[in-house]
């Protein structure tokens, strides 16, 4: 497996190293007069569609809405321009067809960054990693993780993960995606990664438990009382994700659909994140 880190949307001095010691930063930062982009109409299978943040405001979560017998290759953020999302046909179909896509848009915090990371030959229904480091002088530091978003490649691949896992022996966030192919046993799978300088602990993550759900349902996470969702990951090594929805039925929800391709049945877990207003 070959893995390569690249800087997206900022200065060309940014980079992303592991040292072994640095200060470490929760996970909290601040969504400044967050805003939720919705743009819907006809694509083709992995046309690339972007919900486009207003001027002034950057990318930090974003989901997707399919139809039936469709799932999701790509979404991630575009820095300066909006969330990004792919789809495929299930059954390999080249019609276009019907789906909507979503922006969580916020004034970025200081030293808001995407950092992306790329595996070639991932075996199925595995996956890359990553978390936030900036080892700019003056030393190198660990940062917060806003969230993450990522592309499974080639021929019918379509994504199992994007998610953001906590490690509480090092107290920090790490962020994963992972994808599978039909046609092939490996897949090309990018990691996006939005990172952070220093969080103001007006946002937080939220792990949500593993649950069993039928074809063609799925969870509706929800922040805790008085917060609103900025934006949702799972993992499943069974599914294909048809819906990761934001506001399903208001502002502090997220609903999340799969469909297990070898059976009736599937799991998932993920995680929110939320800001309190």
């Amino acid at each position: 497996m070959t893995v390569a880190a690249a800087v997206v949307g900022a200065s060309p001095s940014a980079s992303v190293a592991s040292p072994a010691l640095a200060p470490v930063v929760t996970a909290k930062y601040p969504p400044a007069e967050l805003e939720m982009v919705e743009e819907s109409g006809l694509a083709s299978p992995y046309e690339a569609k972007i919900a486009h943040c207003p001027r002034g405001k950057q990318p930090v979560g974003g989901g997707f809405d399919l139809p039936e017998g469709h799932s999701v290759a790509a979404s991630y953020p575009v820095a300066d321009s909006g969330w990004l999302v792919k789809a495929r046909s299930d059954r390999g179909d080249p019609a276009p067809f019907e789906m909507t896509w979503y922006a969580m848009c916020s004034i970025p915090s200081k030293g808001y960054r995407i950092v992306k990371t790329s595996a070639k030959d991932v075996p199925n229904r595995h996956g890359v990693g990553l978390d936030c480091w900036n080892d700019a002088p003056p030393y190198p530091r660990r940062e917060a993780m806003v969230n993450v978003g990522g592309e499974a490649k080639g021929s019918t691949a379509a994504l199992t993960a994007i998610e953001m896992s906590y490690q509480p022996s090092r107290t920090y966030i790490s962020g994963f995606a992972g994808g599978a192919r039909t046609d092939a046993d490996t897949v090309e799978v990018d990691l996006y990664v939005i990172c952070i300088e220093q969080p103001d602990g007006s946002g937080d993550w939220f792990h949500q438990e593993r649950g069993s759900y039928r074809n063609g349902d799925g969870p509706t996470w929800t922040c805790p009382r008085d917060n609103n969702v900025v934006g949702a990951g799972f993992f499943s090594w069974e599914a294909f994700l048809r819906t990761s929805k934001p506001r399903s039925t208001g502002n502090s929800d997220w609903e999340l659909t799969g469909v297990n391709p070898l059976a009736s049945e599937y799991e998932i877990d993920g995680h929110l994140i939320c800001e309190r207003y």
